[in-house]
Formats: C-alpha cells, structure tokens, sequence
C-alpha cells in the first residue's frame, strides 16, 4: 500500500489513501465511505488524520457521505478564503 510521505495535495488519491489505511482494504473511487464498509469510529479516524495532514476542519457527516473525490472537493473548498 502506497504511503503518504510528505504533504500531499488534497485530492482523490490521497483520500483513497486515508480510506485505505484507516479501513484496511482496497477503495472504490466512486463509493462513499459508508458504502465502502466505514463506520462512525472509522469517520472519527478520518477526520483526525485530515485534521492533521492538512490543518483544516473536516466534516465529519462528509466524510461518512463522500465518495474519495467528493470529500476531496469539499475540503479543497472549505480551505479556500472566503
């Protein structure tokens, strides 16, 4: 499995990334994290390690209903100036 070594951008890859690790398997680009076998506990993880990795906030219900390229979209969003 490919690790995220430095920061990377925020896009699709990198969200399959963190679905990946945090559920332990492959990830379909086009399922939402619900979909794809996640749970609240898992989405807590997430949104830790998003947290984290990108100092932003992350919504933890988008996180439950996006898809990898959908959640990516909306925290490119919710990072840019109002």
């Amino acid at each position: 499995m490919k690790q995220l070594d430095a920061v990377p951008a925020i896009d699709a890859e990198s969200i399959r990334l963190i679905f990946a690790d945090i559920l332990g398997g492959e990830i379909d680009d086009d399922s939402s994290f619900l979909a794809q076998g996640g749970d609240s506990f898992h989405a807590v993880l997430v949104v830790e390690r998003i947290e984290e990795l990108w100092e932003i906030e992350a919504d933890f219900t988008a996180v439950l209903r996006s898809s990898p390229a959908e959640l990516a979209e909306a925290l490119r969003a919710a990072r840019r100036p109002s």
